[in-house]
């Protein structure tokens, strides 16, 4: 018999219960894990999936520990000083004193505005009836702070405090001007006022938001109201999207105030309200 012969014959065998191909000639099967176990304790070798490993030398030195490091109990950590593991604690502020939140004025705070305007001087300050008039026509752009203290559970709920606003009215012009401060004489029954083609009072179409009213109550300055009443306000204008540009009116003195909210300094005003003296300032919202 040739070695062809032996070798077909050999390969025409069944292994393990199945028979070759009649097309497999030369083909032969991997070597079977039984094999493979046979292998390695023959030799001297591991496998691991089938490929030889080299033993792991069990007199090796263990990895080198550091002898500064200490192994920590985390059951014992209730041991350790409240005031070594407590989180920083918020300083408090005069601010948060007063637990003050901000909220869109309406025409029930006109009082409450009235009591605030005092802060000004007399010649300065927004008469009650214009007041009314802006907290009618556009009380969204006219914001305020409030406090409200906390008391007890038996205690009833006080009315909120305003502590500082915000008033303002929207003009068609990029500056403040001494129409757009004045009070419409029939706004009760004429939608808008317009003279020598421009609108007294509110312009319901202008671009420009003026803010007319920046104050706070004297017990209450210099505790961040002011700073934390303008931040909010600009950005809920800025957020909506409804003006181009924020402008007031201010004296010298708090030119630098409102620089530092991004208000850009455009000269002394034509306004002669109050005596005049003032400065326009201009927030832009055009490019953002």
């Amino acid at each position: 018999m040739s070695d062809y012969t032996a070798d077909k014959s050999a390969a025409d065998q069944p292994i393990n219960g199945f028979k070759p191909l009649s097309n497999a000639d030369g083909y032969s099967l991997p070597t079977t894990g039984d094999d493979l176990s046979r292998l390695s304790a023959r030799g001297d070798f591991s496998m691991a999936n089938g490929i030889p490993m080299e033993e792991v030398d069990d007199d090796d030195e263990e990895e080198e520990v550091d002898e500064d490091y200490v192994a920590v109990d985390h059951d014992d950590i209730n041991e350790f000083p409240y005031w070594f593991r407590r989180p920083p604690v918020h300083q408090r502020t005069k601010l948060d004193e007063l637990h003050p939140f901000v909220q869109v004025l309406t025409v029930s705070n006109v009082d409450d505005c009235v009591n605030v305007e005092s802060a000004f001087p007399e010649q300065e300050r927004c008469s009650r009836d214009k007041f009314v008039y802006r907290l009618n026509r556009c009380p969204e752009l006219c914001l305020g702070l409030f406090t409200l203290p906390i008391l007890g559970e038996d205690q009833p709920k006080p009315r909120p405090t305003l502590v500082g606003h915000i008033v303002a009215t929207r003009i068609s012009t990029q500056f403040v001007t001494d129409k757009a401060m004045e009070l419409p004489e029939n706004w009760q029954t004429e939608r808008m006022t317009v003279e020598n083609g421009e609108t007294v009072g509110h312009d319901e179409y202008g671009g420009t938001i003026a803010i007319h009213s920046l104050a706070v109550l004297p017990e209450h300055q210099g505790k961040q109201v002011a700073s934390t009443l303008l931040k909010s306000y600009i950005h809920r204008i800025r957020e909506a999207q409804i003006a181009e540009r924020i402008s007031i009116i201010a004296h010298d003195h708090l030119v630098p105030f409102y620089e530092s909210f991004g208000f850009d300094n455009r000269g002394p005003s034509k306004c002669q309200f109050g005596g005049g003296g003032w400065t326009n300032l201009v927030l832009d919202f055009i490019g953002e």
